[in-house]
């Protein structure tokens, strides 16, 4: 129904001009003198090539979007967007403006170029300062007019993308983690080596398997790269909870994200299992349990790029119905915004001696005010400040 409007309001206008044409045609020839015919042969070019822009099919052109530079864009970055317009038919343009949709429908992009003859057109231009999130791009939308500004076409390009941010992660120095063995503490913090377990079985070598790991006789008997399995000791595993609360400001939940993918990241680079539990609003409830391959990782960082603060529950009220996803064993670490004597009170309950509890809050004063209080028991209470990176 648009485009046959915009086709009836261009043949009208295509009417008008003829009608213009043979108006100054007509005063010229019962008029006469140099004027009139001035007027005629002044307006006659501008008024032929509007006829003729009328009749150019920009729909035709094909219009599309490169989003160039790495694959793997984290929070901050620059990225860099082109446009590529191609057309089979040099006519002259006076003036076109590109307008690119993006971030569904929450900004837009508006260049203007001056191609004249080109059938190439390129337009570059920078997202500065990108958040983080999944962004998507929406059509291409192309303006030109003709010279008088009379006739004016525009058409919508079906050039949908996307683009992933992840946080920016940074590395830190977790020394306040400690290893639990069979006898004790081993405060071994991320010098922990897989190769103290016993090894189970062989598998075939994966993409993040380390040197060490590989067993070469296996190899050798094979003529393939093998690799030792090891058995998961449930006292060695990590649990990460985040808060969600929906009360969570934006600049408090961004830290949180960022500061639970850097921890994460350290410990999957250490070669600790670690399992991320996020749970939001309704029925969205992620649960990425340990796992040592680049496609388990892959997924922890696209949810950490699209994880929301919209959890209608505060985090021990969460962790309260969800209690059978809790090892018995292994350390639980909550990365929450605040912390309060109630939710203390739970943490008491929760910590015993083959379970320790580590909580990171995002503000300052969490960690101060709390952490003397729990000297003597299996509870770690930190701020994320007093974690710097390394």
């Amino acid at each position: 129904m648009k485009i046959l409007s915009n086709l009836l309001k261009i043949s009208g206008k295509v009417l008008l001009l003829l009608a213009s044409v043979g108006i100054l045609y007509a005063y010229a020839m019962f008029q006469g003198g140099f004027v009139s015919w001035f007027l005629l042969y002044s307006f006659l070019p501008f008024i032929i090539f509007s006829i003729l822009f009328a009749l150019y099919p920009i729909q035709l052109w094909k219009v599309g979007r490169i989003i160039d530079g790495p694959k793997m864009y984290e929070a901050g970055d620059t990225v860099k967007v082109q446009i590529q317009i191609t057309r089979k038919f040099p006519f002259p343009l006076y003036f076109l403006m590109i307008t690119d949709t993006l971030w569904l429908g929450q900004g837009e992009k508006k260049v203007i170029r001056f191609p004249f003859m080109k059938r190439r057109i390129l337009v570059t231009y920078n997202l500065d300062e990108v958040p983080r999130g999944e962004h998507f791009f929406g059509n291409i939308i192309v303006t030109s007019a003709d010279f008088l500004g009379f006739i004016k076409k525009e058409h919508s390009f079906k050039a949908e993308s996307k683009l992933i941010v992840y946080p920016k992660r940074q590395c830190l120095n977790l020394f306040f983690l400690e290893k639990h063995s069979g006898e004790g503490v081993l405060t071994k913090g991320l010098d922990y080596k897989k190769e103290t377990f016993v090894p189970t079985t062989i598998r075939e070598y994966q993409r993040g398997d380390r040197l060490s790991w590989i067993n070469w006789k296996a190899t050798a008997r094979k003529n393939t790269l093998i690799s030792k399995e090891f058995e998961i000791m449930e006292d060695h595993q990590y649990v990460i909870w985040i808060d969600r609360y929906h009360l969570i400001s934006h600049e408090s939940f961004e830290k949180i994200v960022l500061y639970s993918a850097s921890m994460i990241n350290e410990l999957y680079k250490a070669g600790h299992p670690v399992t991320l539990i996020s749970t939001g609003e309704g029925e969205d409830r992620s649960i990425f349990s340990a796992k040592k391959s680049v496609e388990w990782i892959n997924q922890v960082f696209y949810h950490f790029a699209i994880v929301k603060n919209d959890s209608p529950s505060m985090l021990h009220q969460v962790v309260e119905k969800d209690k059978a996803a809790l090892p018995e064993r292994g350390t639980l670490i909550f990365i929450t915004d605040h912390i309060t004597s109630h939710f203390l009170e739970w943490i008491k309950r929760l910590a015993n001696n083959q379970r320790k509890v580590i909580v990171v809050s995002s503000t300052v004063d969490g960690g101060h005010h709390y952490s003397n209080q729990f000297l003597n028991q299996n509870i770690i209470i930190k701020a994320m400040d007093e974690v710097k990176s390394v």
